[in-house]
């Protein structure tokens, strides 16, 4: 219990020390997140929150979490690490989506062998056909890599992607706590929860310091394995529908972002104001109330998450997702296809505009044509 309580303890009071560190250097080498139209903020607001959380998380996982395997730990830390780096580019010097994505998938690759393993061997997930088994590691890279990306989107706004961290790892504790987990995972998850909850005072709205892409996917990549662990020990993969449920809202607001570009003919990867959180932020124009909002909406999503795990029923937690999926499916395919209309009519009046200018001086033009010829004639 002591290892415990130090896991949450330590990273909490880096992460606090750490976080106006990491401002002053952002400020110093002029590393801030410049407003625009697609942002929310209307100052520039140092980065680098995120390497605050980074380090307080691995330090106090090096610290206090323990393991049988001599290499799961190690690769977890060089992974996740490499992940935050990754993000730290990004913050400095903009990687294309698609760099991003390819170093995302070799380092999901090189995590699945070196750490996770660890938890699926033996484990009745993996013990049925070949062809099973390959289909469902495939679909496991997959997920680090989507979850990783989800809560990078969902970092829009001053403290969301924070409170809805937090509510996921506080979740994904629980279940650690009910299985007995207490050398790897348990303390993994209070640590990251700690480094978290030490740099949200800093981020809440109004934010002195955002977390960037270096904190926002090391997060979502320490998130990504912490679901894949809490599940390792049940027997059916019906029991994916636990950790989607404690990560529903970036994992949906993600899913009907590209869902959305899809039906607008917009690249996948192109960032846009029309996520959940902005929608939300229009109509009431106030940060802190629309994170608050959807990290209720989490809890809710996560607290029955925990239910379905606790009882084991996942066939009804896959007909509830699939009902709420179907909601918000159609009703972004609606949003969308209203949007882009709206967009196309707008097109077409600023044409017919530029069009009826056009004529406009065509006269003119002809009148002082003619005005010249005749002035040449005499």
């Amino acid at each position: 219990m002591l290892n415990l309580i130090l896991a949450l303890s330590v990273s909490f009071l880096l992460s606090l020390l750490l976080t106006p560190c990491m401002m002053l250097i952002a400020k110093k080498r002029n590393i801030v997140d410049m407003p625009d139209s697609r942002k929310a903020h209307g100052t520039p607001t140092p980065l680098l929150g995120g390497i605050a959380v980074c380090i307080a998380t691995l330090i106090s996982v090096v610290l206090f979490a323990k393991t049988t395997d001599v290499y799961s730990l190690p690769v977890l830390i060089v992974a996740s690490i490499g992940v935050s780096f990754m993000g730290l580019i990004d913050d400095i010097l903009s990687l294309s989506a698609k760099r991003r994505m390819i170093i995302l998938f070799i380092i999901s690759l090189i995590v699945f062998f070196g750490f996770l393993m660890f938890y699926l061997n033996g484990s009745l997930l993996l013990q049925n056909s070949l062809l099973l088994n390959i289909l469902f590691s495939i679909f496991i890279i997959f997920w680090v890599v989507g979850v990783t990306n989800a809560i990078n989107f969902s970092d829009g706004l001053d403290g969301l992607a924070s409170y809805l961290s937090l509510v996921s790892v506080i979740a994904f504790a629980v279940i650690f706590s009910i299985q007995g987990r207490d050398l790897l995972a348990f303390p993994i998850s209070l640590a990251l929860f700690g480094a978290i909850a030490g740099f949200l005072p800093y981020n809440r709205g109004p934010a002195l310091i955002f977390m960037g892409d270096a904190g926002s996917m090391f997060i979502g990549f320490m998130l990504s394995l912490l679901s894949i662990a809490c599940i390792s020990l049940e027997s059916t993969p019906l029991a994916v529908v636990v950790p989607i449920f404690i990560l529903f809202v970036p994992i949906i607001d993600m899913s009907m972002s590209i869902l959305r570009r899809i039906v607008i003919r917009k690249p996948i990867m192109k960032p846009d104001n029309m996520h959940f959180h902005h929608k939300l932020n229009q109509y009431l124009n106030n940060h802190l109330f629309v994170a608050i909002i959807l990290a209720l909406i989490q809890i809710g999503c996560a607290v029955f998450g925990v239910f379905v795990f606790i009882y084991k029923i996942y066939i009804i937690g896959w007909i509830v997702l699939a009902a709420l999926i179907l909601i918000l499916a159609v009703y972004t395919i609606i949003s969308a296809r209203r949007y882009k209309r709206k967009i196309e009519s707008e097109e077409i009046e600023l044409l017919g505009e530029k069009n009826s200018k056009a004529k406009l001086k065509l006269p003119f033009k002809k009148f002082f044509m003619s005005k010249k010829s005749q002035q040449s004639k005499e």
